[in-house]
């Protein structure tokens, strides 16, 4: 079966994936040689347990009307999880690896849906167009005009990409299907002008060939008889300073998250400072999931030609400190690949998706039975339910037909609603990072400090209207 696109952006009310949801979702498919088949626009109603944000109103300048002329959210989320998991469907956005892709991971899981499907099943594969530009950036940049920011600096922002090369002149930033459209005009720029270049960087978001380049990986030090590979990894979220590249070294495979890889940045500055008590202190490791972000390279002349002389030098300083000092390599070594995350107590149901893992067999045949009943026969079916499948199920049906629960479920997920619009910061629900749920009183706060800034006619009214909505 043929491979397709499925070009997408979302707007959000906020960048809590936990808490927050989609409000607009706009998509495009597209086959191989990216000529559009099929075009998606709509809107999402609020909840009635979300609590916008007054930064994302006044971005994506979505009023609560607007939005509320839209589908469930349940309704949608299910719609978009149909789309992502088409076989063979490439899911890519710009920047969505960082955001959009996990947002949509929480709302699966949210609304009883599988969350990692869309990954890897059935000929599925995310992609990011964001760290592509990166590397088209670095080492095929005639296919583009790059912008420069105030000082003088490259901007890989969409918006300011689009503007530089006329890549879509209508509609207007964070509007989700005018992104959408940037991003395959993007798209098409790149795959025409360097079409090797674009198939080789899409491969690296395949897990398996991905996982391949450490096979190609260059011994970089030999410390106390043990041999560690060198790499580059390229991510705009590296920044201009960097020139987007890191160089790093081949740690191994963390001990208890089997998906990650890690790696020592090489040229980090404070590494001759380390010590066996501070190790803890520094940032001086990334994370690598295979088909995940950031991309990563061989270390070879032509990739290491961006660096600076001077980070040149620093490697080559850090690289023999690290073989005068083997023990703090191994220390380093050990350290990340034995950290495991703390865990986080009480976290909300709609937060737990790294803590509940995957679902087993039997989970996946009752969650796809639950989506094929009515109403009336979801709620008798919720009772078979272990309790974290039970209290996403009654949220579902509470944010689209409350008055169909049973008396005692209705009270119960009354009381949810009561402590959400509760001015009891401290009582919020809790995400998977210990971070509270936004309180209304907090909102109100934002509204205050936002309305003091210099905002357009329009933006004041999205702020006017939040507020009335918080205090209804």
């Amino acid at each position: 079966m043929a491979k397709t696109y499925l070009f997408y952006d979302l707007e959000t009310t906020g960048i809590n994936k936990c808490f927050d949801q989609i409000l607009q979702f706009a998509a495009i498919r597209t086959d191989e040689s990216l000529n559009e088949l099929e075009r998606y626009d709509f809107f999402v109603r609020l909840n009635p347990d979300t609590i916008p944000t007054p930064e994302a109103s006044i971005t994506h300048h979505i009023s609560i009307e607007k939005s509320n002329s839209g589908m469930y959210e349940y309704e949608a989320i299910k719609k978009i999880h149909s789309l992502f998991n088409t076989p063979d469907t490439i899911s890519l956005g710009y920047n969505t690896l960082t955001f959009d892709d996990e947002f949509l991971r929480f709302a699966f899981f949210k609304n009883l849906f599988s969350a990692y499907d869309h990954q890897y099943k059935n000929g599925c594969v995310r992609v990011d167009l964001y760290p592509i530009a990166t590397a088209y950036y670095l080492f095929a940049q005639n296919v583009l005009s790059w912008p420069l920011d105030k000082e003088g600096k490259v901007s890989l922002k969409l918006e300011n990409l689009n503007t530089q090369n006329s890549l879509y002149k209508e509609g207007r930033a964070h509007d989700a299907i005018t992104d959408v459209i940037v991003t395959l005009e993007l798209a098409r720029r790149f795959k025409l002008h360097q079409p090797k270049v674009w198939e080789y960087l899409i491969e690296h978001f395949n897990k398996t060939e991905d996982q391949k380049i450490l096979s190609l990986l260059d011994i970089g030090l030999e410390v106390a008889h043990e041999s560690y590979q060198q790499a580059l990894m390229v991510s705009g979220r590296f920044g201009y300073n960097e020139r987007f590249i890191l160089p790093v070294l081949n740690l191994g495979q963390h001990w208890h998250y089997k998906n990650q890889w890690c790696f020592l940045r090489l040229d980090y500055t404070d590494l001759q400072e380390v010590t066996t008590q501070n190790i803890h202190e520094h940032f001086l490791t990334i994370n690598k999931k295979w088909g995940d972000l950031p991309l990563i390279l061989p270390a070879k002349k032509r990739f290491l030609a961006h660096l600076s002389d001077e980070r040149i030098q620093k490697i080559k300083e850090n690289k023999a400190f690290l073989q005068q000092n083997p023990r703090i390599l191994t220390e380093i070594r050990d350290y990340t690949l034995d950290f495991k995350y703390p865990e986080i107590e009480n976290v909300d149901v709609d937060a737990s998706l790294y803590q509940a893992g995957f679902m087993n067999y039997a989970e996946q045949n009752l969650c796809e039975y639950f989506h094929k009943c009515d109403i009336e026969q979801k709620i008798k079916l919720m009772p078979k339910m272990n309790r974290s499948y039970y209290e996403r199920a009654l949220r579902i049906i509470g944010r689209m037909n409350p008055e169909k629960l049973p008396l005692a479920m209705q009270e119960e997920f009354q009381m949810y609603l009561e402590r959400i619009a509760s001015y009891d910061i401290e009582n919020m629900p809790i995400d998977y990072k210990g971070e509270r749920k936004v309180s209304i009183p907090e909102i109100y706060e934002r509204i205050q400090t936002l309305q003091e800034e210099n905002l357009t006619e329009e933006q004041f009214s999205l702020l006017a209207e939040l507020e009335s909505y918080l205090s209804l």
